[in-house]
């Protein structure tokens, strides 16, 4: 009876994770989307009237590449956007593999909870100092440190899950 109730909780967490990977994917693309058509106004503006667009490149590279690439993170490992090191599946026994694929996975989420830990020291730091990135607008920095811990702790529940059973496999795994 415990078991089926551990399956449930852990199906239900797999369920508002990948809905929360899903919701980070579509601001990543947002994201993406709005920095090319900045990008590209910006190189038409510029070479058609001489006059660049000045809030272009602090708000591209600060806020919405940091926010394309730690949002799309987790989704992207859930789609199997990964690099595979197939040669020790072949190596190994069935049940070495999945024991060394299992403490990787365990090791990964480790890793990127204290990444996203640290992210968010920086976020906190920024946030409380009042830190700005001074230009023709005074960007706030807290607000391009937020988005690294928001996908690295994704990242980190997704591999848990993984490793222990819950949810599919990686596409291409």
């Amino acid at each position: 009876m415990q078991k089926q109730s551990e399956a449930k909780i852990g199906v239900y967490i797999e369920r508002v994770v990948s809905s929360l990977e899903n919701v980070c994917a579509i601001v990543a693309g947002i994201s993406l989307l709005v920095a090319i058509l900045l990008v590209s106004a910006n190189a038409l503006s510029r070479h058609l009237f001489s006059a660049p667009l000045e809030i272009q490149l602090e708000l591209t590279e600060s806020y919405l590449l940091v926010m394309l690439i730690a949002l799309a993170l987790p989704w992207s490992f859930r789609k199997g956007g990964f690099i595979r090191i197939t040669i020790f599946a072949e190596v190994f026994n069935q049940t070495v593999w999945n024991a060394a694929y299992q403490i990787g996975l365990i090791a990964s989420a480790l890793y990127m909870a204290i990444l996203g830990y640290e992210a968010f020291d920086v976020f906190l730091d920024a946030w409380q100092k009042n830190y700005l990135i001074m230009g023709v607008i005074d960007w706030p920095v807290a607000w391009s440190w937020v988005w690294i811990p928001i996908g690295c702790w994704l990242l980190a529940a997704r591999a848990l899950l993984m490793a222990f059973g819950f949810g599919d496999e990686p596409q291409g795994h």
